[in-house]
C-alpha cells in the first residue's frame, strides 16, 4: 500500500497526537522531555518493521512535504540569530557562546578520534556527536541522507537513536550536576523572587503591525531565496544541505528587521511556525525509518554516548561554570549546558526550571542559555558539520 503525500502528512499528524497522548500518560516520557513525534514515530516504525519482516503488510510513503518542513524549521533557527540580542546579552552571553563553540569542536574531534580507534568512518564520530547531540533529532534526520551518501550506512537511524540517548542523558545528568555544585560551593540565589518574563509561555495573540499572512509570505521568500542560494553553492562543488541557504537568508532578514521592520516578522511567531514544521518533519522522517539498519551499530552508539557524556560533564563542571560566573546562576547555566549539548533546548530549559523552582530564580541563566543553546550554536554547528562532510567525503 502506498500513501500519497497528503495521506503521509495526515499519518504524521496522527503519530504526533499519539506521541502527545503517551507523554501525558507515561511519566517517564514527560520527565525526560522525549519529543512526542519521536515517541509516536518510533512506535509506528517498529510496528511496520515487524509486519514487513513477517510478510504481513508493507506501507510505502510519498514524502513530498518532508523537505519543505525541514527547510521551514531551519529557517526559523536562522531567524533567531540576532546580533542585537547577542549584544544585549552582554559579555556573559559572548563568553558562554565562545566556550560552547569550543565544546562543540571538542565533541567533533573526540567523535572522530573514537571512530578511528574503532575502525569506523570518521564521519560516524561526527554523526554521533555534533549532529545528533548538539544538533538533536531534527539535525540528525536532516543530515542523515548526506551522511548516508558519504558512506555511513543507516545514518538516519543511527543519528536518531544517538539523539534519543543524548536526550535521556541530558535529563539524567544536568540537574544532579548543578545540585552538586550548589551544595559543594554553598551557592545561594541573590535574585529577587519575582515572576520572570522569560519563563512565561510565548503569547501568539495578534499584535498591532503583525499579521499571520506576513509570516507565511516571509517564510516563502526566505525559503525560496535560500534554496536558490544552496543550489548555487552546490553547483560550485561544495556539499551543502539544502536548508543551509535558508538559514543564512533568515539570519539576514532577522538582522534587517532588528534595524527596521520591513517584513513585519515577529520572532515568537517565527519560532512557533518553525516548531510546528519541526514536529511534522520529525514524525514524517521517523515513521519511515528502516530500523533494521541499527542491528550492527548498538555497541558503537553506546561507546560514543559514554565518551561524549564524560566530556560534557567535565566541561560543565569546569570551564562552563567558570565562564558563567562561578556562582548560583553559573551552576544553573551549567545544567542548561548539559541539556542542550547532550539533548535539546527543551532539556536545557527543563533542567534549569527544575533547579530554579527548588533553589530560587535564575534570570541570567534563562537569558544566556536560550540565546546560545537554541539560537547561535545551531547555526555554528551546521557550518562545522557541513565542513566535516566536505572534508571527509
Amino acid at each position: 500500500m502506498t500513501l500519497t503525500s497528503l495521506q503521509t502528512l495526515a499519518l504524521a499528524a496522527l503519530v504526533v497526537y499519539f506521541g502527545r497522548f503517551l507523554k501525558k500518560k507515561i511519566h517517564f516520557i514527560d520527565k525526560y522531555n522525549l519529543p512526542s513525534p519521536v515517541i509516536g514515530g518510533f512506535i509506528l516504525a517498529f510496528v511496520l518493521a515487524i509486519l514487513k519482516s513477517h510478510g504481513l503488510f508493507e506501507l510505502k510513503f510519498t514524502k513530498a512535504f518532508e523537505e519543505t518542513l525541514m527547510i521551514a524549521f531551519f529557517a526559523s533557527i536562522g531567524y533567531s540569530a540576532s546580533l542585537k540580542l547577542l549584544k544585549e546579552g552582554g559579555r556573559t552571553v559572548v563568553f558562554f557562546l565562545i566556550l560552547t563553540v569550543g565544546g562543540l569542536l571538542l565533541q567533533i574531534l573526540a567523535g572522530i578520534g573514537a571512530a578511528k580507534l574503532m575502525g569506523l568512518p570518521p564521519l560516524m564520530g561526527v554523526l554521533t556527536g555534533a549532529v545528533s547531540l548538539t544538533g538533536g533529532p531534527g539535525t540528525a534526520l536532516a543530515f542523515g541522507p548526506s551522511f548516508q551518501a558519504a558512506g555511513v550506512e543507516g545514518a538516519s537511524a543511527i543519528g536518531l537513536t544517538t539523539a534519543m540517548g543524548g536526550i535521556l542523558l541530558g535529563g539524567l545528568i544536568g540537574t544532579p550536576l548543578a545540585t552538586y555544585l550548589i551544595h559543594k560551593r554553598k551557592l545561594k540565589d541573590h535574585a529577587q523572587a519575582l515572576p520572570l518574563e522569560h519563563e512565561q509561555p510565548h503569547s501568539l495573540k495578534a499584535r498591532p503591525g503583525f499579521d499571520l499572512l506576513y509570516h507565511f509570505l516571509g517564510f516563502a521568500l526566505i525559503m525560496g531565496i535560500g534554496t536558490t542560494l544552496s543550489s548555487w553553492i552546490n553547483d560550485q562543488g561544495i556539499t551543502l544541505p539544502i536548508y543551509i541557504g535558508s538559514m543564512v537568508i533568515a539570519a539576514v532578514f532577522r538582522n534587517v528587521e532588528d534595524v527596521r521592520p520591513v517584513f513585519k516578522l515577529n520572532a515568537d511567531w517565527v519560532e512557533e511556525i518553525g516548531s510546528v514544521a519541526l514536529t511534522l518533519f520529525i514524525a514524517t522522517a521517523i515513521m519511515t525509518l528502516r530500523l533494521d539498519e541499527l542491528k550492527n551499530a548498538a555497541l558503537p552508539i553506546l561507546i560514543f554516548l559514554a565518551l561524549q557524556a564524560v566530556l560534557v560533564i567535565i566541561t560543565a563542571l569546569g570551564p562552563a561554570f567558570w565562564v558563567a560566573g562561578r556562582d548560583y546562576e553559573g551552576a544553573i547555566i551549567s545544567a542548561g549546558y548539559v541539556g542542550f549539548m547532550m539533548g535539546t533546548s527543551a532539556n536545557a530549559m527543563a533542567n534549569m526550571s527544575s533547579l530554579s523552582q527548588k533553589y530560587g530564580p535564575a534570570p541570567k541563566a534563562f537569558l544566556v542559555v536560550p540565546l546560545v543553546g537554541s539560537c547561535f550554536i545551531d547555526f555554528i554547528n551546521a557550518a562545522f558539520v557541513t565542513f566535516c562532510l566536505n572534508y571527509f567525503t
